[in-house]
């Protein structure tokens, strides 16, 4: 089968002829009919990643398929741009009635991601979380997220062209990066930010109310300012780091997410796709994925 495989840390991806994955006790093959880029692919791809892996392998931890009559999504930490992928029968995730591949393929990491970081910190009906990239994969789901579970959305983005997308999906207020302290300001501060920038941080601190909390995701533009501990003390902030690959094998907590998140997947919760590659220009698709101007989730289709 052919496969998009990294032979060197930082270098381009090869596409070759591949071994067929051979599934164990309690595995299936499942035939790849979409992948979903994440920011955690590319960084994987540097040696970057929480995880390191050691060259060779298969980029793509975000995939649908089918597997005898059905079809589910999984998250497989690699090997998913492939034609097809071993998967653990536990990591199968089903895709709702009516979803496109395309669309099944935007929904694990972002969904779930949205959903559990935003009970990790204790989300109340009511409150505003701010959800910065909210034109992105994971921004859209976290803006959408948070209006069904009743929160007010403030929505941030690094360009002005960018916000007409989240605020059509329910925020009640949007603002470039720039704009966004004295809006927020005029509200008085938010209760939760959904931080994935990194450096700014600190800036993201200044915008909570007393007793707010800030849920770490990522740090997509780099290295992560210090923390001063009594910055923290001052106004009764906490900081949660949250990273969605350990919580899996927390099979009641993955139920809990689904079971809020797929009764709701093509109604009022749609999973943002944007620009789509076929199999032959993975490589497109990850400079897409870097694009600054891009909205929505990346796709490779097979």
């Amino acid at each position: 089968m052919q496969a998009w495989v990294q032979e060197k840390l930082g270098a381009p991806l090869v596409l070759k002829e591949v071994e067929e994955p051979k599934p164990g006790p309690g595995a299936v093959l499942l035939e790849v009919e979409a992948v979903g880029l994440n920011f955690a692919d590319h960084l994987l791809r540097l040696g970057a990643y929480l995880t390191r892996l050691h060259p060779p392998f298969i980029p793509g931890m975000e995939v649908v398929g089918r597997a005898g009559n059905g079809r589910y999504a999984a998250l497989v930490g690699q090997g998913g741009l492939a034609e097809r992928v071993a998967v653990p029968e536990a990591a199968l995730l089903p895709v709702p009635e009516g979803l496109s591949p395309e669309e099944a393929a935007a929904y694990p990491v972002s969904f779930l991601t949205a959903y559990l970081a935003l009970r990790r910190a204790g989300a109340k009906p009511g409150e505003s979380v701010l959800v910065q990239a909210a034109a992105g994969a994971l921004g859209t789901a976290a803006v959408q997220v948070a209006r069904a579970l009743g929160l007010r959305v403030v929505a941030a983005a690094s360009r002005r062209e960018k916000l007409a997308l989240p605020l059509s999906l329910g925020a009640e207020v949007a603002a470039t990066y720039e704009e966004l302290p004295e809006r927020v300001k005029a509200l008085g501060g938010v209760d939760l930010v959904l931080e994935v920038r990194g450096k700014a941080i600190e800036e993201s601190l200044a915008l909570l109310k007393p007793q707010g909390r800030l849920v770490y995701i990522g740090a997509a533009e780099g290295e992560v300012a210090p923390i001063p501990p009594l910055r923290l003390m001052r106004r009764n902030l906490t900081v949660l780091g949250f990273w969605l690959a350990p919580l899996l094998g927390e099979r009641p907590l993955v139920e809990e997410a689904l079971g809020f998140l797929l009764p709701r997947l093509g109604k009022e919760l749609k999973p943002m796709v944007g620009q789509v590659f076929p199999f032959a220009e993975a490589e497109a698709a990850f400079r897409a994925l870097l694009d600054r101007s891009h909205t929505g989730k990346v796709v490779v289709r097979l």
